[in-house]
């Protein structure tokens, strides 16, 4: 089997990031149909974007809709922690159903780790989940900060973007694979950008989360489809280092 050089990397940005997703439901499809709970949940997440660029600490805020689950899901997560909740109230935490997909994003950049920390705890951010799950969504709500940066993603232009979501027994070990694996994507796509946040407490079970730009979704998709090595290489490495991905395509929502 080939081996592939680890990716390029330049230091870690020192922004902190506030994220916050929303599954308005299963996926019959890989590709996302029309959903009503979806357009309602990202009005509400463009609602509290627009208030939250006004404030103090705050570089951006973007919103992500979902338009594809592509190949190389891992096992599925048994359970979800306090930070991850469906259709209910706050309260005991509940696992996502088999099919949802976390297909609402709003992403928050911050000057630094504590000023998203600092939001995770407000009022707005405790309404705007709790707005979320009263239409039936699932939610999932962290702080985060960078941990292995390729290059910033650009979210001035229109692209396809993608969250990958980790669930690892060990975050090292996940980071050891995720280098490797983004070393195979530079190579088979032209990836040029991707910032690694890892989670400041509770993230529903997922250890890292990837999150990356193509500029369209031909740049990526037949690598994952028709590239032996995707799975030879990319997915064996992942699952020697026990790490599942749960990779979701999105398109920025204007």
């Amino acid at each position: 089997m080939r081996r592939w050089t680890r990716a390029r990397l330049i230091e870690p940005s020192t922004a902190g990031y506030l994220y916050i997703g929303a599954s308005s439901g299963s996926w019959a499809l890989p590709a996302a149909l029309p959903s009503a709970r979806r357009r309602i949940l990202l009005a509400l997440l463009h609602a509290t974007a627009e208030v939250l660029r006004l404030e103090e600490g705050i570089e951006r805020a973007d919103v992500f809709r979902a338009v594809l689950r592509p190949p190389g899901s891992g096992r599925s997560r048994a359970s979800q922690s306090d930070s991850a909740v469906c259709g209910a109230a706050p309260g005991p935490a509940l696992s996502f159903p088999p099919n949802a997909v976390l297909d609402a994003v709003l992403l928050v950049q911050t000057r630094d780790p504590a000023t998203a920390a600092a939001q995770l705890r407000t009022a707005q951010v405790a309404s705007l989940r709790a707005r979320l799950e009263a239409c039936g969504a699932c939610t999932l709500v962290f702080a985060g900060s960078n941990v292995r940066r390729i290059a910033d993603v650009e979210h001035e232009r229109a692209g396809i973007f993608l969250f990958n979501y980790f669930s690892a027994e060990d975050t090292e070990e996940n980071l050891y694979a995720w280098q490797y694996t983004a070393g195979w994507f530079q190579q088979q796509t032209g990836l040029d950008n991707s910032t690694v946040l890892r989670p400041i407490g509770p993230a529903g079970g997922y250890s890292l989360i990837n999150h990356c730009r193509w500029d369209h979704l031909r740049d990526v998709l037949p690598a994952l489809i028709f590239r032996p090595s995707f799975r030879r290489f990319v997915l064996r490495t992942f699952a020697e280092h026990r790490t599942a991905a749960h990779p979701v395509l999105y398109r920025l929502d204007r």
